[in-house]
């Protein structure tokens, strides 16, 4: 680690591209999502608003999708507000170590995504998702929903064996771990790129390894950086999920030897994103699909972008501070 960024987070050299294009839109975009998280229980005062606004996860909806319509990187952006919220709730709140309360939290949003409405007493987090699908949704297929649906339930299966861990007092293996960490990271990111592009990868390239490896490259990429970044806070509060704490507790090496490591698998990572990037759009090509070649060219290029946009994020969000 050589460098430190303004925020005094020690900033090592991933060798990752950031993306310097950003919605022109993104000051806006970012009140607009502000008033949204306000209005449905996910910023109830003032300091909850500063919080959020320094978070700048807009910033990162801004980046990730430069060239997507405001309205659509507004619900990218809520999302991932959305995201973190949950996040928070099970760092923070009673539902990190309550089964019962994740299964009830997703039972719901399952609902939602199945049709049905939320219910007048739904804590923020499933009223705000209510909000959320009714315009994430529209227009994508029934193929597409079952996709995001599988994500969410992978999403809470993560968060439950989390909290099995944190109950047994023990920590995942190297072997569990990127699965592990794969799903906790929220793969139904990936497919809102398709929303807010407003194209659907076709239910035969959407199925094929290139499309899985492409998605799960990026996001493994994401997770393991933010593990490097967040390392010192997430010590200090005994959080055990992050890669390098991992590697320490398996084989008994000191921080540095781990570090080192978790930069080895990132870089092989960034291979593999870009092995996987060529075989998706050969696939792609050799396919008879209706999907714009132009608009399936940009979710890839954005899904290759967004471990670069997330690491931009990183070193400038007030969330890491």
């Amino acid at each position: 680690m050589t460098e430190l960024c303004h925020t005094g987070v020690p900033r090592p050299d991933f060798g990752i591209r950031v993306p310097e294009r950003m919605h022109p839109a993104a000051d806006r975009i970012g009140e607009h999502v502000l008033t949204w998280a306000a209005e449905f229980g996910l910023a109830v005062d003032a300091a909850a608003r500063a919080r959020l606004d320094a978070a700048g996860f807009h910033l990162a909806a801004a980046r990730i999708l430069p060239d997507a319509e405001q309205a659509d990187v507004e619900v990218f952006a809520q999302w991932a507000v959305w995201l973190f919220h949950l996040d928070d709730e099970q760092d923070e709140g009673p539902m990190g170590r309550s089964p019962e309360i994740v299964r009830e939290t997703y039972a719901a949003i399952i609902a939602i995504t199945e049709g049905q409405p939320a219910s007048a007493a739904a804590p923020a987090s499933v009223a705000a998702l209510a909000d959320l699908w009714s315009r994430t949704a529209r227009g994508m297929s029934a193929q597409w929903r079952r996709r995001i649906r599988r994500h969410i339930h992978d999403h809470r299966d993560a968060f439950l064996a989390q909290i099995t861990h944190r109950q047994n007092g023990t920590v995942a293996s190297p072997e569990e771990y990127p699965a592990l960490r794969r799903d906790d990271n929220a793969m139904f990111m990936y497919d809102l790129v398709e929303v807010a592009y407003q194209t659907e990868i076709p239910p035969d390239l959407a199925a094929t390894n290139s499309w899985t490896e492409l998605c799960a490259a990026s996001s493994d990429i994401i997770a393991w950086t933010n593990d490097v970044v967040s390392l010192p806070r997430e010590a200090a509060l005994g959080e055990t999920t992050n890669y390098i704490i991992v590697l320490q507790r398996a084989t008994g090496c000191d921080e540095r030897t781990a570090l080192e490591q978790v930069q080895v698998h990132i870089t092989r990572r960034l291979r593999d994103l870009d092995d996987a990037e060529r075989a998706f759009l050969t696939e792609a090509r050799s396919l008879a699909t209706t999907a714009d070649p132009d608009r399936l060219h940009l979710i890839v290029r954005t899904v290759c972008d967004m471990p670069g946009a997330h690491l931009a994020w990183m070193f400038t969000s007030g969330r890491h501070r």
